[in-house]
């Protein structure tokens, strides 16, 4: 159902065919929507696999980081304090921007589908240089 419209795949999840409608919350419903529509992308035009370097622009990266994110994530990318630092999460920066674009199940994150492949690569360029602890 790739580039299906989000209500039509959450209809599919919650049929008793597929029954994810009293196993998951709604906004966990809406999430896996936007990755079955939206987030199936060839990540290696926005991570390199050889050294899993994102292929952004930190500068514009920090911008939109320091508008959205810092909200939540702090400055320095510490926030929330349970959760391990963003210069330490860089090991799989593939999780991370999928994280981006589809938020976490079962957490506050939300999905950032407003932003395009390019700029999430972009916030994860600039999270490499966040503290590491």
């Amino acid at each position: 159902m790739k580039g299906a419209e989000v209500s039509a795949i959450m209809a599919v999840l919650k049929s008793p065919e597929h029954g994810y409608g009293d196993k998951l919350s709604e906004a966990d419903l809406t999430d896996l929507a936007n990755f079955v529509s939206m987030g199936q992308i060839d990540m290696d035009q926005y991570i390199d696999r050889g050294n899993k370097t994102p292929k952004g622009d930190a500068t514009k990266g920090a911008a939109y980081y320091n508008t959205v994110c810092s909200n939540c994530h702090g400055r320095d990318g510490k926030l929330p304090e349970e959760m391990k630092p963003f210069g330490r999460q860089m090991g799989n920066p593939w999780e991370v921007m999928h994280k981006i674009l589809n938020g976490h199940p079962g957490e506050k994150m939300p999905s950032l589908r407003a932003f395009d492949h390019q700029a999430a690569a972009d916030i994860l360029s600039y999270m490499t240089s966040l503290p590491k602890e």
